[in-house]
């Protein structure tokens, strides 16, 4: 018998495995207005319409964290970084972060009020600062292990804003700026950095806050100040627009680890798929049993 329950335990497990297997990659956010349990820093949001669907008070060894600005997961490594406003420290932290509970670690002050970060295909860090930093609307090379800064180029366009994304078919960041207007770039991802306008098509419903590409769809994703997730093509189409959301979302990534399921809501979906791999894993577990068990009289008689 025993043998049948490490059989049925393992085709439960399988029967998990594949629930969760069949969702899309976790869409991860950071809130710039706040990291409490009732409006946390790090935002788990539905994939498919940017809706929030829970999320992690962000916790940093030493410090008090009230906000995050930005996200990025290095494609080198799998590892995340952010960028933190701390109580009583002036500039922005860079921070190491997990987006499976909001736990982090802080590298170092990146001396001004960076918006937003994302990383090139090589490893490099960069990010961009806000129009309320000292050096603003300024993109900059930084260290992922000091937050040490270079200089890569000014921009400019645009007001508000400032956040950047990586597309890595062109080897480009694309630059969303602007309230009421909004200027959509793209950046060479090299030297000299060379700037391009990117018109665009379709309303437009305010600053961006933050934006990922996702290859699956071959599209940004993108969030705005109406807290509203859109779809962007690089060619500066938008589309797709889907309805506001409780919270105002910067920064986002794609996390393909399985998250806490506390934080994670199952689709009705993957609930069905689930009932059904169970019920498959009871029939498999009778079929054998009526084979005869190691030890029931069908068993020794043979």
């Amino acid at each position: 018998m025993n043998s049948f329950k490490t059989v049925f335990r393992g085709l439960a497990a399988a029967a998990l495995l594949f629930a969760g297997s069949a969702s899309a990659d976790s869409l991860i956010g950071v809130n710039p207005f706040n990291n409490t349990p009732a409006q946390p820093g790090l935002l788990i949001m539905n994939p498919d319409t940017g809706a929030v669907i829970g999320g992690h008070v962000v916790v940093v060894p030493g410090r008090t964290i009230n906000a995050v600005q930005g996200i990025a997961t290095d494609p080198t490594t799998g590892i995340s970084y952010a960028i933190a406003r701390a109580v009583a420290v002036a500039g922005r932290l860079l921070i190491r972060i997990s987006p499976s509970n909001g736990h982090g670690a802080e590298i170092g002050n990146l001396g001004d009020n960076f918006s937003s970060i994302a990383f090139r295909n090589d490893g490099q860090l960069f990010g961009v600062t806000g129009d309320g930093a000292t050096v603003p609307e300024t993109l900059f090379l930084i260290n992922k292990d000091t937050a040490a800064t270079t200089l890569a180029t000014a921009l400019g366009n645009g007001a508000d804003g400032e956040v950047i994304a990586y597309h890595p078919p062109s080897n480009s960041f694309f630059h969303w700026s602007g309230g009421g207007v909004i200027f959509f770039e793209r950046i060479d991802a090299n030297a000299p950095y060379t700037v391009t306008n990117v018109p665009i098509t379709g309303s437009t419903t305010g600053e961006v806050f933050g934006a990922v590409w996702n290859p699956a769809i071959g599209q940004f994703q993108v969030h705005n100040i109406s807290s509203v997730m859109d779809f962007w093509t690089p060619t500066g189409v938008r589309s797709n627009t889907q309805a506001a959301t409780t919270f105002d979302v910067r920064g986002m990534i794609l996390f393909a680890a399985p998250l806490a399921l506390a934080s994670q809501v199952p689709t009705l979906g993957e609930w069905a798929m689930l009932l059904l791999a169970l019920l498959m894993a009871g029939v498999a577990m009778r079929a054998l049993s009526g084979r005869g068990a190691p030890n029931s009289p069908s068993a020794r008689r043979s």
